[in-house]
């Protein structure tokens, strides 16, 4: 594109883009000059254009003056460097930040260090042309990386033909990841309802598994979390996240300790529940802490014993996320266990939000037409992002990267020797390294972005590490390195 599209969109190409504002045009200026030569640049600008408001889109009159007077005083190499500002976006970091603060609900804490906009494998690059490794995933959202060429051609090909299908009608993108993903599947889980978020396919498991029980009672892990809708929230253990809504004594719910299985069994034999949901490795609330090798098969017994369902979120847990040996697509292989029902999640979407629950045959019947529905669950879009993202993780082997990387990552952090490390947990790339206190936490994250790695995962005093799964050797030296200096800095 040349530069006077990048300043006044063509919308036939880039219906997607506004006309810059000339307090983008500023702040590219300032990016790529120094002091001295972006004020007599911006001069040049204000003399020979009337600007008004500095966030208003410019007009084309403006947008062809401000593109001449750049070609004309700015040298051919650092006119490429405001053209590829300017790609990344065409509206200010500031003007961004504050309309996001100006009318975001506050259910959760913006996030206004840095603005991304756009991404290369594992790398974000932000507003301001700044390159980071990201270490956090989106939530495992982006195993795949930040940017899939096959998947924005697929994505592009799908919407010129169907974009929007109804859950409950046959559909051919559906029937192609259909194909792919019931291989990958553990045994016996072979019918898949489609959804949108993972605390909505949560809140749909537990509906299926109430069905099938015919009973209400579930039984719930302590520092377990499984999403903020109205169901999930109500098995998500910390009170902070039930309360304010009059879900912190629901008697349908049952928390134990996690990893005990007495309790458990005091309560199936009670026959005050019937339903078991747990992550088998548990992350936001836990920060990244495994069950022992022993609770699952234990649990699983106890469950096939008391006639009860397991269910397990593997919202971020599957697809490889923490595979300890080659093919274990999900932590119930790592565990050597078969789940009733499974909850699966982010990454599969490449990005794309696109969930699933999936459960037994015999489990599934128990569910009736009208007893459940969802508009967008599984629409083509949905399915064709699905599809190509799960090829191309096969076609990776992305398990055998997750293997490898993993032990270069507990092995690199073990060798680091820090003494603030006070202990390093997890499975696969789905890390948790142990610090003195919350403000440590606080203060190495920050040291981390200085050093060009974004993470910002956390909880209490664990720093979270969920690198995309494409991560290369070289990418985790680099990390490994940038923590270690990050350590270093801390007082």
């Amino acid at each position: 594109m040349n530069l006077k599209e990048l300043i006044i969109n063509n919308p036939e190409r880039h219906p997607e883009r506004l006309n810059a504002t000339y307090e983008r045009i500023e702040e590219v200026i300032g990016l790529v000059f120094n002091k001295k030569e972006s004020a007599e640049v911006l001069k040049k600008c204000k003399e020979l254009v009337e600007i008004r408001n500095d966030r208003d889109e410019l007009t084309e009159s403006q947008g062809e003056k401000i593109a001449n007077i750049l070609t004309e005083f700015i040298p051919q190499d650092k006119i490429e460097e405001v053209k590829n500002l300017l790609m990344g976006a065409e509206i200010g970091t500031n003007e961004a930040i504050q309309l996001h603060e100006e009318f975001k609900i506050p259910v959760s804490h913006l996030e206004k260090d840095i603005v991304p906009v756009t991404g290369d494998g594992v790398w974000i690059t932000t507003t301001k042309g700044e390159r980071y490794l990201d270490l956090d995933s989106n939530y495992s959202a982006a195993n795949l990386g930040f940017k899939n060429d096959e998947i924005a051609l697929g994505l592009f090909n799908q919407a010129g033909q169907l974009i929007s299908v109804k859950e409950d009608r046959v559909q051919i993108p559906r029937t192609r990841f259909l194909k792919v993903i019931h291989q990958l599947m553990p045994e016996g889980l072979t019918q898949f309802y489609w959804q949108n978020s993972g605390g909505e396919a949560v809140d749909k498991a537990l509906k299926i598994a109430k069905a099938y029980t015919k009973q209400r009672g579930v039984i719930a892990m302590e520092n377990g979390f499984h999403g903020r809708t109205h169901g999930a929230v109500s098995i998500t253990y910390n009170k902070y996240y039930r309360e304010p809504f009059g879900l912190d004594h629901e008697e349908w719910v049952h928390f134990v300790p996690f990893n005990k299985i007495e309790p458990i069994k005091e309560i199936l034999s009670s026959g005050k529940a019937r339903i078991v949901i747990l992550e088998l490795i548990q992350g936001e609330e836990a920060g990244n802490t495994p069950a022992l090798p022993d609770f699952p098969r234990a649990l699983r017994e106890l469950c096939d014993k008391y006639n009860a369902l397991l269910i397990c979120d593997e919202v971020q847990t599957g697809f490889g996320r923490v595979a300890i040996r080659e093919d274990e697509w999900w932590a119930s292989q790592v565990y050597g266990v078969a789940p009733d029902i499974m909850v699966i999640g982010k990454s599969f979407g490449g990005g794309f939000p696109v969930t699933a629950v999936v459960t037994k045959k015999e489990v599934s019947e128990k569910m009736k037409p009208g007893y459940d529905g969802s508009t967008f669950g599984g629409n083509p879009m949905a399915m064709t992002s699905a599809f190509i993202a799960v090829r191309q993780m096969q076609r990776k082997n992305i398990t055998l990267n997750v293997v490898l990387r993993s032990k270069q990552f507990f092995e690199g952090l073990h060798n680091i020797g820090s003494p603030l490390i006070k202990e390093i947990r997890g499975l696969g790339l789905m890390i948790g390294i142990k610090l003195p206190s919350k403000e440590y936490v606080s203060q190495f994250q920050e040291e981390l972005k200085n050093c060009k790695i974004k993470s910002s995962l956390s909880t209490g005093n664990i720093a979270r590490f969920l690198p995309p799964l494409i991560i290369s050797e070289e990418e985790v030296d680099f990390a490994l390195n940038r923590i270690e200096l990050a350590l270093k800095r801390l007082k």
